[in-house]
């Protein structure tokens, strides 16, 4: 890097960046920024074509890497299992080989790729991510860790209607999340601002399966800021199904929400197994109540 800074910048620009880094690293980042920006269109175009960043994830088991391009990613996708380590636990001890997962809400697939890479590609996972921007990050991390034998990505959403309805984005960035489907709700049922509003179709998970004759799950994940219960309310045959063994899904302790979801699983014959804080939610922040339940049948 330093070789290459010093075939394109002036001595005085070199200089420059070598005061500023001495200040804040945050403004030797946007001078960074500035003078990359400054550089020919050709020349940028180049190493965005051919740069790639692709890091390891936390997972010990098996080797799983994800390609980086944002913050989050870097910040939170890496380290998913970290993040939910009930999530690994789940998916390790209730899964076996033949077992066909849902994911929805898969965002770049953190938990799609560890599920296939421990049953060494020996389960089969639907992943749903609606979102644009991720859903790219998910079917390049399926490509990199060679798991599209195993992992289907789908660019739809799951609900209680079979519709096409509004994807409200809360962010542009790939591994991004907060978005919500039909109304502008976030995951506490406050209203937010979308940064862009797409039409996306949306399946009832009991459509799904009796319309292109996919394989009923055995276990469902859900993690998708809101409407948990209505992807529940569009799997009432997959739900009664004995073939439909776990479900983990992130839950608001002590809301409505949660009551109604636990309420709706009982009538379907689950227990709750065990329930998770989240790692990342603080003592008082907005996320201190959430919580991965893990129901059983």
């Amino acid at each position: 890097m330093k070789k290459m800074l010093k075939n394109l910048l002036t001595e005085r620009q070199i200089m420059f960046l070598r005061a500023v880094r001495r200040g804040t690293g945050d403004i030797f980042r946007k001078a960074m920024v500035s003078l990359i920006n400054a550089m020919p269109s050709g020349f940028l175009l180049a190493i965005k074509s051919n740069a790639e960043i692709v890091k390891k994830m936390d997972y010990k088991e098996r080797d799983i890497f994800l390609n980086i391009n944002s913050d989050i990613e870097y910040r939170v996708r890496l380290h998913s299992c970290a993040k939910e380590p009930e999530m690994i636990t789940w998916i390790q001890d209730f899964m076996k080989e033949g077992d066909v997962l849902y994911d929805v809400g898969a965002n770049v697939g953190a938990y799609s790729l560890v599920a296939s890479k421990y049953f060494n590609g020996r389960v089969r996972v639907y992943a749903f991510e609606p979102g644009f921007m991720t859903f790219v990050e998910l079917c390049r991390n399926i490509i990199t860790n060679e798991c599209q034998d195993s992992i289907i990505p789908l660019q739809v959403a799951l609900s209680d209607k079979t519709v096409m309805d509004t994807f409200n984005y809360n962010n542009l960035t790939p591994g991004g999340a907060l978005h919500a489907f039909g109304k502008p709700l976030d995951c506490k049922g406050e209203t937010f601002a979308p940064v862009f509003r797409q039409p996306v179709l949306s399946y009832r998970i009991d459509d799904l399966i009796k319309q292109f004759g996919i394989p009923a799950p055995n276990h469902i994940k859900i993690d998708v800021d809101g409407i948990e219960y209505k992807v529940l309310e569009g799997a009432s045959g997959a739900l009664k199904s004995a073939a439909l063994r776990s479900v983990i899904a992130e839950l608001e302790e002590g809301s409505a929400e949660a009551d109604r979801i636990i309420g709706l699983m009982s009538r379907n014959g689950f227990i709750v197994h065990s329930r998770h804080r989240y790692t990342y939610g603080g003592n008082d922040g907005p996320y201190a109540a959430m919580h991965n339940y893990i129901f059983k049948r």
